[in-house]
Formats: structure tokens, C-alpha cells, sequence
């Protein structure tokens, strides 16, 4: 009995440290707030996009073509747009409209894209990692997290929204 509550011990702090370096991380990497002050968006399909003025949080995920691990959490993002989750993109220097739509077309996914062909938006946030998903609500961005991330992360994050002081 005892060395199953160490081991139980064992993982429960394991689990609180890896939440708390990933915390750390997240934090650090945080978009800088001001890329939503800057920017006005408009989709690669003519959609005029506001993250300042949101009816209900909105899911801004930042991505390239480019990007590995961008092919494992982009699948996850088009459940969630596809669920009726408030989803924006956007595409970091992975080529004009053209081939943006291609790509999206190639794979399937269907969620807004804000094209960035030359890094200017990406520069406007201070980014330093694809994929980064900010967590955006009443024009602040209040979570991000960078690097793969499950949907049911993703949704966790979202719903935490509701938590979190605006």
C-alpha cells in the first residue's frame, strides 16, 4: 500500500511540474496584445474579420504550410471550426492566396485563413513558435499555447475562458 501512494505521489507531482514548466512556456510565448490593435483582418476569402469587437471568444490560430507539427494541430482546428467553435487563422508566409486555398484544398480543412505571405502579422504579434493558438475574448488575447495541442486542449482552454477575469 505505501509504495502505491508513493508512486501516486510521484505522479501527481510530476504532473504538477510538467503543468507548470508548460504554463511558464505558454506565458512566455504569449502574442504580444498590440497585434490585435494593429491589424485589420481580411480572410483569403474576402471575410472582414474584427478580434476586437468578438460576440464570443474566438480561437486565433497562428500557422504555415511549412510547419510539421502546423499538419497535426490544423486537423484538430477544423473540428473544432466544423463544431461550431468561433475559429480564425491565420497562414504565416506559406505563399500567396493561391496556393494558401490549394493547401487548405489538398487537405480538406475549411476554417478562415487571414493570409500573412510576408511574416508582417506574425511580427506584429511578437511571435515565436508555429503553431500558437491565442485564446481571444472582449478584444484581449487572455491564453495561448504553442506547439502541438490536442482538440479537447484546445476546447479545455477555451472553455477556461469563462474563468478568467476579462
Amino acid at each position: 500500500m505505501k509504495n502505491i501512494l508513493r508512486r501516486t505521489g510521484n505522479i501527481a507531482l510530476w504532473c504538477a511540474t510538467a503543468l507548470a514548466i508548460i504554463t511558464a512556456v505558454d506565458y512566455y510565448r504569449m502574442p504580444d496584445q498590440r497585434g490585435l490593435e494593429q491589424q485589420h483582418f481580411i480572410t483569403i476569402d474576402s471575410q472582414h474579420i474584427d478580434l476586437t469587437r468578438t460576440a464570443k471568444p474566438v480561437i486565433l490560430y497562428f500557422w504555415g504550410e511549412w510547419c510539421g507539427i502546423c499538419r497535426h494541430t490544423s486537423p484538430h482546428i477544423q473540428t473544432l471550426h466544423r463544431a461550431g467553435y468561433p475559429v480564425a487563422s491565420i497562414a504565416v508566409q506559406s505563399g500567396d492566396d493561391t496556393a494558401v486555398r490549394r493547401y487548405l484544398h489538398e487537405h480538406g480543412w475549411h476554417f478562415p485563413v487571414i493570409n500573412d505571405p510576408h511574416g508582417e502579422t506574425w511580427e506584429h504579434f511578437a511571435l515565436a513558435a508555429t503553431p500558437t493558438i491565442a485564446f481571444i475574448s472582449n478584444g484581449k488575447i487572455l491564453l495561448s499555447t504553442s506547439g502541438w495541442s490536442s482538440a479537447w486542449g484546445i476546447r479545455l482552454r477555451y472553455h477556461l475562458l469563462a474563468l478568467l477575469p476579462s
